[in-house]
C-alpha cells in the first residue's frame, strides 16, 4: 500500500559505529555500497533497543535518530509480502527500482528500509545519556520479560534487579559493575521504580 503522510514519520534509529555516525550527521546517509539482506538501502528502527545493539556505546558505537519525510512514498511490508522472505539479494533492490517507493517498513516496525536517503530529515545523534534514558524507558514499556540481545539485555536484567539470574552478569562481573556505574552515571539508579509484579509480562523479543 503507497502511503504518503502530512507528519514526519519517525523517531526511526540507526544504530552504527562513531567515525560512521560524524560521517552522517555532516553528509546525510547513503545506501550501501554492497547488499546486506535487504540490498542496499538504509536499514533503521522504530525501535531503539534494535538500533542500540548495532551501536553500542560500551564498543564506540552511537545510536542516530532521524525522520522520514512527509512526502516520501513508502508502504508496509504487507503491501510486498515477498520481501521479508527473499533470499536473493538482489530482491529489495530490484522491488525498489520497480515500484518507485523511498522505503518499506518492515518486520513489524523493527526495521524501515530506506531506498531514497534523502527522504530522510532532522538527523541527530543521540548521547548515551539520551540512548540509556530511552532505553529504560522502553524496559519500562516492555515490562521485566520482554527479550533482548547484546548489552542491551545485560542492561535490562539489571534494571529488573535479575543480575543473579544472569549467567552473562555473574560470569563478567567487571561488565556488570561497568554497566550499573554508566546507569547510575545516565539514570541517577540502577534499577527501575516500578514494582515487577504490576507489570503483564510481554510475550514477544527483539
Amino acid at each position: 500500500m503507497d502511503t504518503r503522510h502530512h507528519e514526519l514519520i519517525g523517531p526511526l534509529h540507526h544504530g552504527t559505529g562513531s567515525k560512521a555516525a560524524t560521517a552522517i550527521v555532516r553528509e546525510g546517509f547513503r545506501r550501501g555500497r554492497s547488499r546486506s539482506y535487504t540490498g542496499t538501502g538504509v536499514c533503521l528502527s522504530e525501535t531503539l533497543s534494535v538500533a542500540y545493539e548495532y551501536g553500542m556505546y560500551e564498543t564506540g558505537g552511537c545510536v542516530l535518530q532521524t525522520w522520514l519525510s512527509s512526502t516520501a512514498r513508502w508502504a508496509d511490508r504487507r503491501g510486498c509480502i515477498t520481501l521479508e522472505r527473499a533470499a536473493d539479494r538482489n530482491t529489495w533492490d530490484d522491488f525498489f527500482e520497480t515500484s518507485g517507493l523511498d522505503a518499506v517498513r518492515a518486520y513489524g516496525g523493527n526495521v524501515w528500509v530506506v531506498w531514497n536517503p534523502q527522504a530522510l530529515t532532522l538527523v541527530r545523534r543521540l548521547s548515551h545519556r539520551e540512548a540509556l534514558q530511552g532505553l529504560c524507558a522502553q524496559f519500562d514499556s516492555d515490562g521485566p520479560d520482554h527479550g533482548y540481545n547484546g548489552v542491551v539485555s545485560d542492561y535490562a536484567g539489571i534494571w529488573w534487579g535479575r543480575e543473579a539470574e544472569d549467567p552473562n552478569l555473574r560470569r563478567f562481573p567487571d561488565h556488570l559493575r561497568r554497566l550499573q556505574r554508566t546507569l547510575k552515571r545516565c539514570m541517577d539508579r540502577t534499577q527501575s521504580q516500578l514494582p515487577r509484579s504490576t507489570i503483564a509480562p510481554a510475550d514477544h523479543a527483539d
